[in-house]
């Protein structure tokens, strides 16, 4: 390598880290704007679902043949508006969540979402905290680790119950939905519900692995398989994943035979929440909105379950409102949009001010018929682990990906490696990526490439020509 090659380099990388260092110490977040509360009459109850790892595919409310998710369908979907095309930040829980309950995206906590001693900046700004100081009692029921206090998702909350099993094992939605249950007749009802609108926050662990539904759930879509790829055997995966277990597609069947089954468990326990609530008279007045975290693979592209991709399968999700008399009935909106919208669309509701800064918008203009000219551009992404010792390692990528989607194109970007780019056209009545077309739309991918660049800021031009002089 000569010495005016060598040294080009070492000014990149130079400035690189700079840029890095600087992008870094940018402020975690832009203050909040606090609106001042009103009567608590004039409010409506907010009720946040989250149910953990579910594509909107497995969903008959999206279309799935297997009638997986009936109460969902009736009670809410039919009852409000459906999007169709949601897009999750991240395709893994912690960074996930942190997006749908700031509205901003991963990248700009600064935080190494795989560290396990990691925690969200207390002052980052959380949905509960926007609401309590609208005047909102704020109450929350998890049962998924990363959900935990341990890392701030506590934050803004008057009350937030966790029920966290050992093992990465699944706590039963009926579990969640008894204590959330008890706390409203004995706490709610009682002493509160004439004083404070609820922001009640639900989130149910089914139907992450192990895929492991109760009877008769278990047996309800594949009572014949008499293979070995039983619940024990797969777990949460890795020995598929490492290539010591290779299963068949008759295995595979069987798989997603069980995590539809866990599906249709959790909407059976939703409708007993719904009918609950209902007796309660909490439904009344109130904002519903069920969506997930992220999707799950089944051996597409070679992968399996999630936090290792920013494919459809494991960012399509579901995102469903219901507000009886505010939103039309039956609506269904079929522009993309993302999770991180949420937190602003409830703001708005509430006719509070949305912060500067976040990257969600909110979604209340689409029920009202206001669609934009333009198709928006919706980001994602997916973090990498490079140290063995971190939990996850043997699950997740060793290099980072950015993807963009606007209308039916999306572009997949991979930091430090741009020959592994890819440009997808997806198509509507099957949304996932399948022919890299990328060489035949120079185009399309270089603009879609450059909403990537400025978007998360990446040091593209740096890394290019650092590749290249090696």
């Amino acid at each position: 390598m000569s010495a005016t090659r060598r040294s080009l380099i070492a000014v990149v990388v130079c400035v690189a880290g700079l840029l890095t260092l600087l992008a870094i110490a940018r402020p975690t977040r832009s203050q909040p704007v606090k609106s001042p509360a009103r009567p608590a009459a004039s409010q409506p109850n907010i009720i946040l679902i989250v149910v953990d790892d579910t594509r909107a595919d497995h969903l008959s409310t999206y279309g799935y043949a297997r009638s997986t998710a009936p109460n969902l369908t009736a009670q809410l979907a039919d009852q409000g508006v459906r999007f169709d095309t949601a897009t999750t930040a991240e395709a893994w829980t912690y960074p996930g969540n942190a997006a749908l309950l700031t509205g901003r995206l991963p990248f700009r906590f600064g935080l190494t979402w795989a560290d396990p001693a990691s925690a969200l900046p207390t002052q980052t700004v959380m949905l509960a905290e926007y609401l309590r100081d609208a005047g909102y009692y704020t109450a929350g029921f998890i049962t998924a680790f990363y959900m935990g206090k341990r890392f701030g998702f506590d934050q803004g909350y008057d009350y937030y119950y966790e029920q966290i099993r050992a093992n990465w094992q699944t706590t039963r939605a009926a579990v969640i939905n008894q204590a959330a249950m008890n706390w409203i007749d004995s706490t709610w009802t009682p002493a509160l519900s004439s004083t404070q609108p609820l922001f009640l926050f639900l989130y149910y662990f089914d139907p992450h692995t192990w895929y492991d539904p109760p009877p008769p759930y278990a047996t309800l879509y594949d009572p014949t398989y008499t293979g070995t790829f039983t619940t024990a055997v797969y777990a949460d995966s890795e020995n598929v994943v490492n290539g010591t277990l290779i299963p068949s597609a008759r295995d595979v069947e069987y798989l997603q035979a069980l995590y539809d089954g866990e599906i249709t468990y959790w909407d059976s326990q939703l409708g007993v929440l719904l009918n609950f609530l209902e007796t309660r008279h909490v439904l009344d007045n109130s904002l519903i909105i069920v969506t997930s975290d992220h999707g799950e693979l089944f051996g597409e592209h070679g992968q399996w379950t999630h936090r290792n991709s920013v494919y459809e399968e494991a960012l399509h999700v579901p995102l469903i409102m219901r507000y009886t008399g505010v939103i039309s009935a039956g609506l269904h909106i079929t522009e993309p949009v993302q999770l991180t919208d949420v937190t602003p669309t409830i703001l708005d509701w509430l006719s509070l001010s949305i912060p500067p800064g976040l990257d969600g918008q909110s979604l209340k203009p689409l029920t009202q018929g206001v669609h934009p000219t333009q198709p928006r551009a919706i980001f994602s992404e997916i973090d990498a682990i490079t140290n063995p010792s971190v939990p996850g390692y043997w699950l997740a990528l060793r290099y980072e990906l950015r993807a963009v989607r606007q209308g039916d194109w999306k572009y997949i970007y991979t930091i430090g490696l741009t020959s592994s780019d890819a440009l997808y056209a997806l198509q509507p009545a099957s949304l996932y990526e399948t022919n890299n077309v990328i060489l035949s739309e120079p185009a399309t991918a270089s603009m879609l490439r450059q909403l990537l660049i400025d978007k998360f800021r990446l040091l593209t031009l740096f890394t290019d020509m650092a590749v290249i002089a090696r």
